[in-house]
């Protein structure tokens, strides 16, 4: 059967190039065929060595040749000598050659303001924003791993990026003069091996794999260029080299790394390593980790989730797409099925969660739900926490999260906060924005869980830092989604088209990601919750309460309290909370 992922790309290569004008047979009007001014943009003002030509746009040579001959006949490349080597031809522009170049720029830039000109503000940014995903996503389907010698250019320009990189992100800068030593002998066969990821000509990637026994495996050198990050080119890598491992014999595979590098953190923590003591004196390492081959899969370290609610879910689902095996428990069981190769188990009770899982994360809607779901269940708060990781992300009163955190800890648990901001949709996107609060080791110990969720992860003290953070966010955001609902009544009561008021806003200079979502359901008046009336109203009465514990008067969320509580009353509480629009005859028009 034909993965059903082939006809939307096939689609996709259709529209793009009839769009972009491929299909002509003189490209931008300008005589000759898109393959020849790829040359010439390849080339460029600086020229190029005739093989890097040919290894850049992956041409063979006999095809490269023809179109350097035909632009040479034109008369807008002349081909010569290399003054560096005389057994290599270099490409440079003529004279004509650099006025056509400026020629086909102009005419690219007004080809590509054509296609934006008839879409709407948003629809560009969006556009931009998918161009720029499928361009790296091409990038990293061309990338092939090969294991090479570590004396080769190709590995010494990888380690040299390595080493560019430490330096960079080491609070104190890396030398690798006071790093443990790694001789090219440990990554050559049958000792070891060298992996290094190539795009084109260009190393992009590299990872070393040793054996300082027959029974074990170890890691070193892991690097991926910052314009491939994100790409899933680092995880291709670890699974190459445990593959290759496996093959050799190994029982187990570990590695060392420094703190600062929180991806790499996330990714071995995802791919099943386990941390565990230090078995070397390397000086930059902070963490540990090792993973065993002879364990069943399933063995893996699960983290648990408690509480499937609108955010629950989604986030539940990216932590278990990036990898990590999650046991999960939710006071309202759904059939939902979870993404295909996630591994994600039911459990049966809460208290199976904590048996199973040394971390679990728990998103409950409220400090009653926290009480139900852990303080009363079967042996109380204290059976299930010792020993164990709690990382509330729900938004609770800074006071209560302050009592639960000193029981927790009192059980022989550890506490951290980690309420976020953002709704159902940037929760499915990954994109929420996390405040931490807790013991610094704990933090640190739990931030890469939180980086397949966020787009930004803060430290922002001792609790109740965090949760006091996230309500001086939704001051703001409160703020926000009733000031649209009212923009909106108020242009419907005048009889104002509100899909021109959509593009204004989305436009102006107030537009934000919460604004661009919540202006779309207004214009549309779909209510289907991403946080919902009674959500929205529970933190306004949050931040009312903290505020008069403080003293500090807040008109802006009293009034957005007053109009959720409006909207609850006229039995709107499970819709979204810029169903706001709806109170005082909102619609009406």
């Amino acid at each position: 059967m034909t993965d059903p992922r082939v006809a939307p790309i096939r689609a996709f290569n259709r529209t793009t190039t009839e769009r972009l004008g491929v299909l002509e047979e003189q490209y931008l009007a300008r005589g000759r065929p898109l393959g020849q001014d790829r040359v010439l943009w390849e080339i460029g003002t600086s020229g190029a060595d005739v093989r890097e030509l040919r290894a850049r746009l992956g041409l063979d040579s006999g095809y490269l040749s023809r179109q350097l001959r035909a632009l040479e006949q034109e008369g807008l490349v002349a081909i010569e000598t290399s003054p560096d080597d005389a057994r290599v031809r270099r490409a440079r522009l003529t004279a004509a050659g650099t006025s056509e170049l400026d020629e086909l720029d102009r005419r690219s830039d007004d080809l590509v303001g054509d296609i934006l000109a008839p879409l709407t503000e948003r629809q560009r940014d969006a556009l931009v924003d998918a161009a720029d995903t499928v361009r790296r996503l091409f990038t990293a389907s061309a990338v092939s791993i090969q294991a090479v010698d570590p004396a080769t250019a190709a590995a010494r320009t990888a380690v040299e990026a390595y080493h560019r990189t430490l330096d960079a992100r080491f609070p104190g800068g890396f030398r690798a003069e006071r790093s443990r030593p790694a001789a090219d002998d440990a990554f050559r066969a049958p000792r070891g091996a060298f992996l290094v990821a190539v795009h084109g000509d260009r190393p992009v990637g590299c990872l070393g794999l040793a054996f300082p026994d027959d029974r074990t495996a170890e890691l070193r050198r892991m690097w991926v260029a910052d314009d491939l990050r994100g790409a899933g080119l680092g995880r291709r890598l670890l699974a190459e080299a445990e593959r290759r491992a496996a093959d050799a014999g190994a029982r187990s595979i570990r590695l060392e790394t420094n703190g600062s590098l929180t991806e790499a953190i996330g990714l071995y923590r995802a791919s099943g390593y386990r941390e565990v003591a230090p078995f070397n004196d390397e000086p930059y390492a902070h963490h540990w980790f090792e993973k065993r081959f002879a364990d069943d899969p399933a063995s893996a370290p699960r983290v648990g989730f408690i509480g499937l609610g609108i955010m629950g879910r989604p986030m539940a689902e990216r932590l278990a797409g990036s990898g990590v095996p999650l046991t999960t428990w939710t006071r309202t069981p759904t059939d939902d099925a979870w993404p295909v190769g996630t591994d994600v188990r039911s459990a049966a009770s809460v208290a199976d969660v904590f048996a199973g899982c040394d971390t679990v994360f728990v998103m409950l809607r409220d400090a009653d739900a926290v009480d139900a779901v852990l303080r009363r269940a079967p042996g109380g708060l204290a059976a299930l926490v010792r020993g164990r990781t709690i990382i509330n992300t729900g938004t609770l009163s800074p006071s209560f999260s302050r009592t639960l955190a000193d029981e927790v800890e009192r059980a022989g648990g550890c506490y951290v906060e980690a309420p976020v901001s953002g709704s159902r949709i940037p929760a499915e996107r990954g994109e929420l924005v996390a405040m931490l609060a807790g013991r610094a080791d704990d933090l640190r110990r739990i931030r890469p869980l939180l980086e397949p969720l966020c787009a930004q992860v803060t430290d922002c003290g001792a609790v109740p830092a965090g949760i006091e953070m996230k309500l001086a966010a939704n001051v703001l955001v409160l703020a926000t989604m009733s000031g649209l609902a009212e923009s909106f009544r108020f242009a419907r009561a005048h009889g104002l088209d509100v899909g021109r008021l959509r593009d204004i806003l989305d436009a102006g200079q107030m537009s934000s990601p919460i604004s661009r979502v919540k202006t779309a359901k207004l214009v549309a008046e779909d209510y289907a919750a991403q946080v919902a009336v009674t959500d929205a109203l529970a933190n306004a009465r949050l931040i009312a309460d903290a505020a008069a514990a403080t003293g500090v008067p807040v008109p802006l969320t009293e009034c957005s309290g007053d109009l959720l509580a409006e909207a609850v009353a006229r039995g709107d509480g499970a819709l979204d909370a810029v169903a706001m629009a709806r109170t005082s005859g909102a619609t009406e028009r």
